[in-house]
């Protein structure tokens, strides 16, 4: 009967790690997902930001109407 029973609990616990790591990889998956969509958008904010730091600069260098270069 003990025997019945540790081959029971063998077999569920051999069905909760593979649960839990069914989980565990998913939620990595999720998460570089989430770092790659993060990473993304940073590439983006950093071009818009370079751009606008661009055209104030070139703004700044522009010479004031009516003076000469």
């Amino acid at each position: 009967m003990i025997q019945k029973i540790d081959a029971a609990d063998a077999a569920h616990f051999a069905e909760l790690r593979e649960k839990g790591k069914a989980q565990a990889d998913a939620l990595a998956k999720a998460r570089e997902k989430t770092l790659e969509k993060k990473r993304a958008n940073l590439r983006v904010a950093r071009a818009v930001q370079a751009n606008a730091a661009a055209r104030k600069k070139a703004k700044n260098q522009r010479p004031a109407p009516g003076e000469a270069r």
